[in-house]
């Protein structure tokens, strides 16, 4: 799991500052900080903003061996300071998580003290994992506007007092995002009287952005769709398995694995399932195109019949893992 990293300016409230030198007489300057704040919305994000709950990295101070170093621009040639030596001191507060560091004497460590103190450089940043199935939920207001809330981070790897906000990475590409749009507002308009069935596909739509399809399974769920998985995945046990523990805790109803010479529309007929919503990076891979006709992205025709409310919609997509 590749680490996304966060960035932190200069707060307006400067009760708030993300990085700052404290001096106080007979001591050594100490560079303090607070990355991330608690349940404070982050700058746009590629689509989306962030939030981080209090709870966000609980099990990680947890861990007996709290290995985070503070680096100078993210390079783990400029050590500033470590947890391990007890020159990094990270803890919980009520505003966020908060560091303290005691810069080694290195020329690295004087030029960061100095430039930070005369306010050259006024961000941090933090690296950061979290695990999909667990650590996050996506929720999409009124007005479209869409929240990543970060309940618990899986791993923390390092601070970093940074010159420059590059542009912040995710793990959730653009295509994707939008196509869970697209299909959260294919199930607010369900069918009158009856639920949707909607095909989640699993290798490059479930799997590019897991915790952004878990929100959307729960939401179906709970608005009384039906949501199946149907993959191209040979039906072998070590495919079943993965595919049963991705989706354990998730009210997902059949998993289906017809392999790849066989067309998910003719799989799903075979179990007796009338998909109305497919959700699918590979829309080639559900129903066979004309002969004649070139591959393309398109919209199969609903089999509700002609009082469902939502047509059937296959989103395909090039995930940006990011």
């Amino acid at each position: 799991m590749q680490p996304e990293r966060r960035y932190l300016s200069i707060a307006d409230d400067a009760d708030n500052v993300s990085l700052y030198i404290e001096e106080r007489d007979g001591e050594a300057p100490k560079i303090r900080g607070i990355a991330p704040p608690w349940e404070s919305l982050s700058v746009n994000l590629g689509g989306f903003r962030e939030q981080f709950l209090p709870t966000a990295f609980d099990k990680v101070l947890a861990k007996r061996k709290l290995d985070v170093p503070l680096l100078f621009n993210h390079d783990d040639s400029k050590v500033l300071a470590r947890t391990t030596n007890g020159t990094l001191r990270i803890e919980k507060t009520d505003k966020g998580l908060a560091f303290e560091a005691d810069p080694v004497a290195t020329p690295t460590a004087s030029e960061v003290v100095t430039l930070i103190r005369s306010k050259t450089i006024f961000g941090s940043s933090f690296a950061f994992t979290v695990d999909p199935n667990k650590g996050e939920t996506w929720q999409e207001d009124d007005r479209g506007n869409v929240t990543r809330t970060i309940s618990e981070a899986s791993g923390l790897y390092d601070l970093s007092p940074v010159t420059r906000a590059a542009y912040p990475n995710s793990s959730v590409g653009l295509r994707s995002l939008s196509a869970w749009r697209e299909a959260r507002g294919l199930v607010q308009h369900r069918a009158e009287g009856r639920g949707l069935v909607i095909s989640l596909d699993y290798d490059r739509t479930y799997t590019a952005a897991p915790g952004l399809w878990r929100s959307f399974v729960n939401m179906a769920t709970a608005a009384g769709n039906r949501v199946v998985c149907i993959s191209r995945r040979e039906a072998t046990d070590e495919n079943r398995e993965e595919l049963r523990l991705a989706f354990a805790d998730l009210e997902v109803g059949d998993l289906i694995l017809c392999g790849a010479d066989t067309q998910k529309r003719d799989a799903a007929s075979a179990a007796g399932i009338a998909v109305d919503v497919w959700v699918d990076d590979y829309p080639e891979g559900i129903v066979a195109a004309p002969a004649t006709a070139e591959p393309r992205s398109f919209k199969v025709s609903t089999l509700a019949g002609s009082k469902a409310a939502a047509a059937a919609a296959v989103a395909r997509m090039r995930i940006n893992a990011g």
